[in-house]
């Protein structure tokens, strides 16, 4: 049989194989994996399909059709509910067997809630479980914090997501050229690079969309009209992903794309959203840090885009991205750890902290449980030093 365990990383395998092994987990033998699954990560440099034991490879890589009896998802992998997870979910029912399974972990609904992650009702909500209803996909309870979701009858719909477009248009902007993954040559080494990195913007897209829409549902709800504007460098795909989402309001939002863009995966992003979210979403390029030239934003954003500028800079930067703000607007910025961001934020007012690992605020007097107990600890990491988290400023009022 062939079977794929998932992971956020390679630290995380052993943890992630034990909780499917253990027989606390599944004492009925149902969904005990192979002892020769192939694990597989999202950062891995590995960019194959020649599997083997010795080697971990990267999960977004494409795999052929019907390759797997069963995909594993790893305790360690983020389970976020939202439009990026479920889409997720949907390209990998396209590399099963069939008859084959997506084997996950699944929380109890309140805990499920909390965290923002996935639950037998969210899952239920997309994937509908009923094996006769043509259209859908099923969704079974296998054991204690284990659920499984097979193919039904037909193909569910669509879900519109930046994922779904990474899994459909990756081919047509590099892999047509990365034919050989060892190859040395300065070609095959610069398409490398390419891919990992739109990989790796995919990939962190899905954490910063989840938590985003978190804090945006906790500070201003599911139906308030929201301006966004997103200072970053990822193409466009953390506005697209919001605007796309059907448990937040956004009716218009900007990206300011900091630093060095691929026009030819740039034009395509822009050709396949234009159709959905084209007349509300304007990007602009920037080859430094873009202050909003305009009053009227509900929630400005920046991600990973002042931790090269020094103190000055980025306390000055930070207090022109503020002017611009509307009463009762939000500042979430996502930034290297060692920046001093958590000061200077604190001038605008109290700044909230949300977690990277769950999509919910860090509060001390709170601990977030967690089936890894590696995440578990590092959800604890979080909270004592205040590392690479979602820093939220609500600006109270106008002269704030």
């Amino acid at each position: 049989m062939s079977h794929a365990a998932f992971h956020l990383a390679e630290e995380y395998i052993s943890e992630d194989l034990d909780y499917y092994f253990s027989g606390e987990r599944d004492k009925n033998n149902q969904v005990r994996p192979d002892k020769n699954i192939f694990s597989m990560t999202p950062t891995s440099p590995q960019l194959s399909q020649a599997l083997n034991n010795e080697r971990v490879c990267n999960f977004f890589f494409p795999c052929l059709p019907n390759q797997f009896d069963r995909i594993y998802i790893g305790i360690s992998v983020p389970l976020f509910a939202n439009n990026w997870g479920a889409s997720f979910l949907l390209q990998l029912l396209k590399i099963l067997k069939p008859g084959g399974a997506i084997i996950m972990p699944v929380y109890p609904e309140a805990q499920a809630q909390d965290k923002g992650y996935w639950s037998r009702s969210f899952l239920e909500n997309v994937f509908i479980s009923r094996q006769y209803w043509s259209g859908f996909s099923n969704v079974r309870a296998e054991n204690d914090g284990v659920m499984s979701l097979q193919v039904g009858r037909k193909w569910p719909e669509p879900i519109p997501s930046t994922a779904e477009w990474f899994y459909q248009q990756r081919s047509n902007l590099v892999l047509q050229e990365l034919i050989k993954p060892e190859d040395s040559t300065a070609s095959g080494a610069g398409i490398q690079t390419i891919y990992s990195d739109l990989v790796e913007k995919v990939w962190k897209n899905y954490t910063c969309s989840a938590v985003i829409e978190r804090i945006i549902l906790d500070y201003l709800g599911a139906k308030t009209p929201v301006n966004f504007h997103n200072i970053s460098n990822d193409y466009g795909l953390l506005v697209t992903e919001l605007l796309l989402s059907s448990h937040i309001n956004i009716v218009n939002g900007i990206t300011s794309n900091v630093g060095k863009i691929i026009d030819s995966i740039s034009n395509n992003f822009n050709r396949y959203f234009a159709p959905l979210t084209g007349k509300h979403h304007k990007i602009e390029a920037a080859t430094t840090i873009h202050i909003p030239t305009h009053q009227g934003s509900n929630v400005i954003s920046m991600i990973d885009v002042l931790s090269a500028q020094n103190h000055a800079d980025r306390e000055t930067i930070l207090k022109e991205v503020w002017q611009k703000l509307t009463p009762g607007g939000l500042l979430v910025v996502y930034e290297d750890p060692k920046t001093d961001l958590y000061d200077v934020l604190g001038l605008f007012g109290k700044v909230h902290t949300y977690s990277s690992i769950v999509a919910s605020e860090i509060q001390q007097e709170i601990d977030i449980s967690h089936y890894s107990s590696i995440q578990e600890s590092n959800l604890i990491k979080e909270k004592d030093d205040q590392g690479k988290v979602f820093l939220t400023v609500q600006k109270n009022n106008p002269l704030g």
